[in-house]
């Protein structure tokens, strides 16, 4: 563990995040140094499907156009703010034809293994009780299939992962889903009975789980029914407008039923205790080193994946990261996130293009949580002063260097507008420009009033990123200098941070985190959900707990909003666990001959490299080539 010592810096904000609708379709697929992307959309069969895509997208043509120019001309500089608008599972049968994109990969087969660097060891290798993209997903995820996934070529479409086709019934009260035939690594089949496992060891109670946690809401435990070998039923709690799009999130995986007698602490330990049905099977794992994959040759989506195997070097130091970039000794970063936009602008113009930048949704969001039940912090008003004293444009600006928006609880427009976020106590500035004085003679009086006028002392657990750092320097300095607050750093390894925030070890913790899909009840199931990872302590609110359950039942796109705007009033009181710092977009960078890859709106979906394929005779488009987005 490394203690560091506060900087002091400068900061403003400005960037926004987009919401959109899940198309509901059905189907899915993954391989010298790096890649583009190019995929083939899949054809709905029901008439049904077809007719509701239409309505959809006329709804965001009449109301997303005109609100994106007016956001851009005022404060967008990286990506616009969009309309959300929540589609309901259509009745019928889904399916998808073969894209004709899996042919294309099977003729540039690369004999080898896809090479990428990475910034972290495996932390938790359970994928339902994980937390991280970086520790848990990336390194564990693409041993699995989920029962739907996000299409890699239209990232808002669902489409079939194990499920074959899937059918709505009973007024969307229940799903059924007709499996492929598919082989776990062990040799023997995927079947219904595997299936229904999983689904109730998602929604187990009373134990913890990382982001599979909104399947309690709309799914009761132990009421699937595995129908034959190849069928299982899902019965709903209600018709929700959000159930098939979290079943399509990359972390809820469909585990075989024999690993039933593994116990959570084998589960997450160790590669050989597991295995699953994905695109690649576990070959090995250096601590520090590398870890690395084998192609699995049994499965069900042959020809992919489209390489003989992967390998994944971790170095923590993000300027050596970068430097192996440059010198394309890798075909791209593994992952998306936990880098500055402009330094992958910056490789892609050194490199002449060879290294092209990817770029995703404005999904990624920047805060701490507060260990809310022990003291001093377990009075509410000593949270609210900390809530209130903090310069969150400060933060942003120099954190990420004026790509990122100063944002609240929900993705930017979507509760809350810009304009009101930015006249809310600790979120506006004055009028010169700084922060507000109001909000920190507030919070001094808060502090006064709680018995804490000298303040006290404080351990902050932070992650080792570069911008979990330098946002956790910048606040322990605002912190000493408006409330006395003394904060010691400790900067962990993100493995070590996870166990950390799960034990409750420390007083604050820090790090960066995203959206699952566009959906504003990805923030709910990460934060506010009991038995979460990232509520380890189980914050609850009577009406906020009650304000959730309402969301999740209703099917009218804006009384829904309008529930989502009485939550975001109850947080911005500043008494809760969890405080947005600011919301900034996703980027990554691969080899321009890594081609199929279409980035996602976060790296929690489509990310097992199953579906890109090496082509040595791929465009150079040179180093002003636009990102792949």
């Amino acid at each position: 563990m490394t203690y560091m010592r506060t900087l002091n810096l400068r900061a403003l904000a400005v960037s926004s995040l987009t919401l959109v609708i899940l198309l509901i379709v059905a189907c899915g697929t993954a391989g010298q140094p790096a890649q583009p992307v190019q995929q083939a959309e899949p054809q709905v069969v029901e008439r049904e499907v077809v007719k509701e895509v239409e309505v959809t997208r006329e709804v965001q043509v009449q109301v997303e156009k005109e609100k994106i120019v007016e956001v851009e001309k005022e404060v967008v500089k990286e990506v616009p703010i969009e309309k959300v608008v929540f589609a309901t599972p259509v009745a019928g049968v889904h399916e998808t034809e073969r894209p004709d994109w899996v042919s294309i990969g099977a003729d540039h087969h690369y004999n080898g293994d896809f090479v990428f660097v990475h910034r972290a060891n495996p932390g938790f290798l359970d994928v339902h009780y994980g937390a991280s993209s970086t520790t848990t997903l990336l390194p564990s995820g693409p041993r699995f299939n989920q029962l739907l996934m996000y299409n890699p070529q239209e990232p808002k479409e669902i489409i079939g992962d194990l499920a074959q086709s899937w059918e709505i019934k009973d007024g969307g009260k229940n799903f059924v889903f007709h499996l492929h035939d598919a082989n776990w690594h062990d040799g023997t089949p995927v079947t219904a009975e595997d299936i229904v496992w999983s689904l109730n060891r998602m929604a187990q109670p009373d134990v913890t789980r990382g982001r599979v946690t909104a399947i309690r809401t709309f799914y009761e435990h132990g009421s699937a029914v595995a129908v034959d070998d190849k069928t299982v039923v899902m019965p709903l709690k209600f018709p929700s407008s959000t159930a098939l799009g979290w079943l399509a999130v990359d972390y809820y995986k469909m585990y075989p039923k024999a690993l039933e007698s593994v116990s959570q602490d084998d589960f997450n330990c160790c590669f050989k205790n597991t295995f699953g049905s994905g695109p690649w099977k576990f070959r090995s794992w250096k601590k520090g080193d590398s870890y690395e994959f084998d192609r699995n040759n049994d499965y069900f989506k042959d020809p992919m994946p489209y390489a003989d195997g992967m390998q994944v070097f971790i170095i923590t130091d993000y300027a050596r990261r970068l430097a192996t970039l440059k010198t394309q000794q890798v075909m791209g970063r593994y992952n998306m996130g936990g880098i500055l936009l402009a330094d992958v602008e910056q490789v892609q113009k050194e490199t002449g293009g060879k290294m092209r930048v990817l770029k995703g949704g404005a999904a990624g969001v920047y805060g701490f949580w507060i260990h809310w039940n022990r003291p001093p912090l377990d009075d509410p008003r000593v949270r609210k002063a900390i809530y209130l004293a903090l310069d969150r444009h400060e933060i942003a600006e120099i954190a990420q260097g004026g790509s990122a928006l100063v944002g609240n609880f929900f993705p930017p427009g979507y509760a809350l507008s810009e304009e009101e976020v930015l006249s809310l106590p600790g979120f506006r500035v004055s009028a010169e420009g700084g922060k507000h004085p109001d909000d920190v003679t507030e919070a001094q009086r808060l502090m006064t009033e709680a018995g804490y006028p000298d303040g006290f002392k404080l351990t902050y657990n932070v992650d080792q990123s570069k911008f979990s750092r330098t946002g956790s320097e910048l606040m322990a300095d605002q912190l000493r200098e408006k409330l006395n607050i003394d904060v010691e750093l400790q900067v962990a390894d993100r493995a070590t941070f996870y166990a950390q925030l799960r034990d409750g070890t420390h007083d604050f913790s820090q790090i960066g985190t995203g959206l699952y899909f566009k959906e504003p009840e990805t923030v709910l199931a990460q934060w506010y959900f009991l038995d979460t990872l990232r509520n380890p302590h189980n914050w609850a609110h009577p009406r906020f707990t009650e304000l959730m359950d309402l969301q999740g039942k209703e099917l009218d796109s804006e009384v829904r909003r309008a529930l989502f705007r009485e939550m975001a009033e109850i947080l911005n009181e500043g008494e809760g666990h969890w405080v947005p710092l600011y919301w900034t977009a996703t980027s990554g960078i691969i080899d321009y001959r890594m081609q199929n890859m279409r980035p996602p709106y976060h790296p929690h979906t489509i990310w097992t490299w199953e579906h890109v394929w090496w082509d040595p005779d791929a465009e150079l488009l040179g180093p002003d080539a636009p990102p792949i987005e």
